[in-house]
């Protein structure tokens, strides 16, 4: 018996044709967004030949930018999904992405290329929840949690490759070259969405997102991050670094007035009295700290310290991201056997011991195999079954209202401390970073990242 939107057959519940077509689609989109992000911790270091006079500081901010602008519009972005319609704000958002990209490509100066990164990081908050809302819509209800788990792992799969592509794109032709990597692909997605996909219900009634708390939150992390990096250069009592640090407490201050106040707030006021999601959020942006300056501190290792080519960075650091993409794979259906902290805990502080062991290791002459393998192993083993169970633990107690919110807020303050992780990195290696630099880097990133460990305990022990 066939049925338009779902078939049973022997009490199984069958997914249509239309609905894979969809979840292809718009896991394209998310592999898209992932490819972009990866490959610019590879670009970075060649970066400096088309820009001599910038330092690795400042071409850090094409990366930093882009989490902090992320970050900022997520929420907003979600929520004019479900008002004005997903596929809408999906194909604005590739919209911009493709602009954006070629303004990457083509741009004649570091300013303007940090700008264009920054509307790459709008496109994606724009792109990531939509196509997110349009593959859980068309998915039944009892597989949604399967849609969801293909859907983010093919992010997982592009941070995986996107160093590969990178870094041979990279030694055959330019950075340039590199950035270029991700149009066809979004080209390709669009015309394939425009044969699959179809606009959600519109919700006019839906409450109007606070874009004064979303540029709040832009301020604050990037005048704590550029305080951080610059902190060194400018002197940290300078009156730049200290009035950076007032712009940030200022904009803090103003978030958490919006959230006290506004009807839609950045943060909604529910979710702060679930103790399992403020613990699991805390922890998750402490942890995000070390782990997404993780690969761009390899990257920049491995060439500026190892003296590899670019390429051969990119197919090394490889090796962390599928370690994250295959511990992914398996560590949700041990968490629902064994509980979200007792597989949270151990798996981050599998990332605690990798760092460890490259502080150990990590020296000016070093065997790829021997002494830097196991390390990487171990950091994508952590990665891969620490933030996505961190979000899981987050949301298990949250109204079932709230879910995408609350996996949205996850999602802003992994980026928004991913974006300050990366200053805190840049700013400890300085201009010229020597072994002992990356060392000090590692030792970093274990202490955070142990701290990590420490709040997630917190969390329920209960299934």
């Amino acid at each position: 018996m066939k049925k338009a939107s779902i078939a049973s057959s022997e009490g199984n519940v069958v997914v249509t044709k239309r609905a894979w077509k969809v979840l292809g689609v718009t896991s394209l989109t998310n592999f898209a967004i992932g490819l972009d992000l990866s490959i610019t911790n590879v670009a970075i270091p060649d970066m400096q030949s088309s820009f001599p006079s910038a330092s690795t500081a400042d071409l850090s901010w094409t990366l930093t930018f882009y989490m902090v602008v992320y970050a900022g519009f997520l929420i907003v972005s979600g929520r004019l999904a479900d008002r004005f319609g997903r596929l809408r704000v999906l194909n604005i958002g590739f919209g911009i992405f493709i602009f954006s990209a070629v303004l990457t490509v083509i741009a004649p100066t570091v300013l303007t290329l940090i700008a264009a990164r920054g509307l790459i990081g709008l496109s994606a908050a724009m792109v990531a929840p939509a196509s997110l809302g349009l593959a859980v819509a068309a998915w039944p209800v009892e597989r949604r949690g399967t849609a969801v788990t293909i859907w983010g792992s093919t992010l997982g799969l592009s941070s995986a490759v996107g160093p590969i592509i990178g870094g041979f794109l990279i030694d055959t032709g330019s950075w340039r070259w590199a950035f270029s990597a991700s149009i066809p692909v979004v080209i390709i997605t669009l015309l394939w969405g425009a044969r699959a996909l179809t606009e959600s219900e519109r919700n006019p009634d839906a409450s109007r997102p606070d874009l004064v708390g979303s540029v709040s939150v832009t301020l604050a992390a990037s005048g704590l991050a550029l305080a951080i990096v610059q902190g060194r250069e400018w002197g940290w009592g300078s009156p730049a670094v200290l009035g950076l640090l007032l712009l940030s407490i200022g904009a803090i201050a103003i978030v958490a007035r919006r959230i006290s106040r506004h009807p839609a707030p950045i943060v909604p006021r529910e979710l702060l009295q679930v103790s399992s999601f403020n613990v699991a959020a805390i922890a998750a942006f402490t942890f995000s700290l070390g782990f997404f300056s993780a690969i761009l501190t390899m990257v920049l290792y491995l060439v500026e310290i190892a003296e590899y080519s670019t390429s051969r960075a990119g197919l090394g650091v490889s090796v962390l991201a599928f370690a994250a993409f295959t511990s992914a794979m398996f560590s949700g259906r041990v968490a629902d056997r064994f509980g979200y902290r007792n597989v949270a805990v151990p798996g981050i502080l599998l990332f605690v011991i990798g760092a460890c062991w490259l502080y150990l290791r990590a020296t000016s002459d070093v065997t790829y195999f021997v002494d830097l393998f196991p390390g990487f192993i171990l950091l994508g083993a952590g990665i891969g079954s620490g933030p996505a169970l961190l979000v899981g633990a987050g949301v298990s107690e949250v109204d079932s209202n709230n879910f995408s919110v609350a996996g949205a807020v996850m999602q802003t303050a992994r980026q928004l401390a991913g974006a300050i992780g990366v200053a805190i990195i840049v700013s400890i290696l300085g201009s010229d970073p020597t072994t002992e630099s990356f060392r000090a880097v590692f030792l970093y990133l274990a202490g955070v990242t142990f701290l990590s460990a420490l709040i997630a305990s917190r969390l329920p022990s209960r299934k």
